[in-house]
């Protein structure tokens, strides 16, 4: 660990009523993490690691498992990937997009159990997976912006690009009633699970996008974007409550915890872990 993680009390971010504080830094011995996974029911981190060009099949990618105070438990927990970025666990299985797979690792042994290759897509970015192990998956490409839905083995077009109005869509995560989306443009929407249904919940977040996406609170979402922002954003504003774009430390597919109400940040080029505590 390095010494630099006694700066507790360094960073503070301070954004109407919201404080941060750095609570540690993982080791630089990440290679380029994507995204970060907080597991409840095993208290452990995973992370996914490019280790090379975001489109890039060249094998390289794999999944670290990371303790929730920042040390490396397992560097290559799960290996053979090109390059693995958004994750969701459902029934001890890690959901991984990759380029254009969906790969489903074993959390008891680390290899990868099973392949839901889309031929069409192109970067495949976020996942989620329902409570009955329904799976949706963005592709955040610009000539192929989609969310494919994977149910009972089959893969299917779940939103087009004229559904999404064109914009690209990358950060999921789901409710009860609808699929939440980020979007490339700074839009998060609400799909309909039943009818599709297309709303605005908040237009217009940040300056680079939105990146990685989860429930705030009952009201409002917490959001990346991965030139090193963190927003807070209800139906009308939105709040920063980080930025570390000056110093090129990105804040790719985040995690927040709303137990412990810490931020975990993957630094992607700066292959990093950072976790701040909301105050």
């Amino acid at each position: 660990m390095l010494k630099k993680l006694l700066l507790i009390s360094s960073l503070v971010y301070t954004a109407s009523a919201v404080e941060i504080e750095k609570v540690w830094e993982s080791e630089s011995v990440l290679k380029v993490p994507e995204s970060v996974y907080f597991d409840n029911t095993k208290n452990v981190l995973y992370v996914a690691n490019i280790n090379g060009k975001p489109t890039a099949k060249d094998g390289n990618g794999f999944i670290s498992i990371m303790s929730i105070e920042g040390k490396i438990k397992t560097l290559k927990f799960s290996q053979e990937f090109d390059a693995p970025k958004g994750m969701d666990v459902y029934n001890n299985k890690l959901y991984v997009s990759d380029i254009d797979t969906l790969r489903v690792v074993d959390l008891d042994s680390g290899k990868i159990v099973q392949n839901y290759k889309i031929d069409e897509a192109k970067f495949l970015n976020d996942v989620v997976v329902s409570d009955t192990g329904t799976i949706y998956v963005s592709d955040f490409s610009g000539k192929n912006n989609a969310v494919y839905k994977i149910m009972n083995g089959k893969v299917t077009k779940w939103l087009n690009g004229s559904q999404l109005l064109g914009q690209r869509p990358n950060g999921l995560w789901l409710e009860k009633h609808d699929l939440v989306i980020g979007t490339k443009e700074g839009t998060i929407f609400k799909s309909s699970l039943k009818t599709k249904k297309l709303k605005v919940f908040k237009a217009h977040i940040g300056v680079n996008g939105i990146d990685g996406i989860l429930p705030f609170d009952e009201n409002s979402y917490i959001t990346s974007d991965w030139a090193g922002r963190v927003f807070i954003s209800d139906g009308k504003s939105s709040v920063k409550i980080l930025d570390n774009a000056a110093q090129k430390i990105n804040a790719a597919d985040i995690w927040y915890d709303s137990e412990t109400k810490r931020i975990y940040v993957p630094t992607f080029f700066d292959n990093r872990i950072l976790c701040f505590q909301i105050k």
